[in-house]
């Protein structure tokens, strides 16, 4: 499926946005499924009495998982107001695009939830050659210790995946649109009111940017799970998982002159843990379907281990998004990301207030950083009080 620009094609444009770059890499065009049908929405639901959050509409560009985290940010989205969510798309990263695409659909359709188009896009990351250099990077570099998507081979169809999804194939189908078109779309149909969720590595928000520029200014807020700012990767010895999965796709967006962007960082997300306590909060009461996916998929891990915990990276997007009050330490810096073939490939460079009084104008940083807002610290007590009772609800 191509998508369409004013006046070049999406591989002109990532060539010559990627020859601009200090990058050695190349851009590889998108992949994605055969088109299929436009998924037909359903009659709006009802947005609850107690909705949270700002006045605003929202995309959630993602690598979907099976109530992941990436899930989670978006049921917490959705059941604060469905009707400010305009879409789900999908990206490669913890999973295929075709994988994602068809975990996103099942799982809605599993709460009842058939309004919200998902959105297929970018299959691989820019970097055509991404893939035959992990075993040289490994071997460089250092232990990868997690490689998401590329640990696995890509299916051919979101209808024949390695297993089936939980609950099943999706009845529902994925837009025909492209991802990077359904986000300049909306952008330009609601301008100054669309936040992008980037759960994911960022190649379908690179892709938009780079190929229709006009949509900059017009983008409320982006708002990234992704970075290890002041720690060391969790993927790579300097590189975060999302952001080291497309260095090149992030630098783009992240040195875009967005009006506002807003980073939450692993320096934050590795210091929140899900145990049995919430848990247990979770699936109190009543059954519902959302309970009862919790019950089964995260129930057997508590019944094996109840001293079981992980961490709840992308859903703490969604909390400081509904409750601004839940962030208790966000900084300023010029954040920018090593895309030269090394050791440092996808690692996040922060450059703080310390470095600008020190060295003077911020001139003084790499050309084309932006100043970002950077997550370092949250209350948990509100967290999961607004987490809980969302996925109640």
């Amino acid at each position: 499926m191509k998508i369409p620009t004013p006046a070049l094609t999406v591989s002109a444009v990532l060539v010559a946005a990627l020859t601009a770059m200090s990058s050695t890499a190349a851009a590889a065009p998108s992949q994605r499924p055969a088109a299929v049908s436009a998924q037909r929405p359903a009659a709006p639901l009802q947005a609850p009495a107690s909705a949270l959050g700002p006045q605003g509409k929202v995309i959630i560009d993602t690598d979907m998982g099976q109530l992941n985290d990436d899930a989670a940010a978006m049921f917490m989205l959705r059941n604060a107001d469905p009707r400010n969510v305009l879409g789900v798309t999908i990206v490669a990263g913890n999973t295929w695009s075709e994988e994602g695409t068809a975990y996103a659909l099942r799982q809605l359709e599993i709460v009842g939830e058939r309004r919200i188009p998902v959105v297929v896009g970018a299959g691989e990351p820019l970097n055509a050659s991404r893939a035959a250099t992990l075993p040289a990077e490994e071997k460089l570099f250092g232990n990868v210790e997690y490689m998401g998507a590329f640990s696995r081979k890509r299916p051919e169809s979101y209808l024949k995946l390695a297993s089936t999804p939980y609950g099943g194939y999706p009845k529902g189908r994925p837009s025909r649109e492209a991802a990077a078109d359904f986000i300049v779309d909306q952008v330009k149909k609601n301008p100054g009111e669309v936040t992008l969720f980037v759960l994911g590595p960022a190649t379908n928000i690179a892709l938009a940017v780079k190929t229709h520029p006009e949509i900059v200014p017009l983008v409320k807020e982006v708002i990234y799970m992704g970075g290890a700012i002041d720690i060391p990767g969790n993927t790579s010895p300097a590189a975060e998982f999302n952001w080291w999965f497309d260095p090149e796709a992030i630098k783009m967006t992240i040195r875009t002159p967005f009006k506002r962007q807003t980073v939450v960082p692993n320096d934050i997300a590795e210091r929140v843990f899900y145990t049995k306590k919430e848990y247990d909060r979770i699936v109190a009461g009543p059954e519902t379907p959302l309970k009862k996916m919790y019950k089964d998929l995260h129930g057997p891990r508590f019944e094996r281990n109840p001293q079981s915990s992980s961490f709840v990276w992308d859903a703490l997007t969604a909390g400081i998004y509904l409750n601004p009050a839940i962030a208790t330490k966000v900084e300023e810096r010029y954040l920018d990301i090593d895309d030269n073939f090394g050791p440092d490939y996808g690692r996040a460079i922060g450059y703080g207030e310390s470095r600008r009084r020190s060295f003077g104008d911020p001139g003084n940083f790499p050309a084309g950083t932006q100043k970002v807002r950077i997550l370092f610290d949250i209350d948990r007590d509100a967290f999961w009080n607004l987490y809980i009772d969302l996925m109640r609800r």
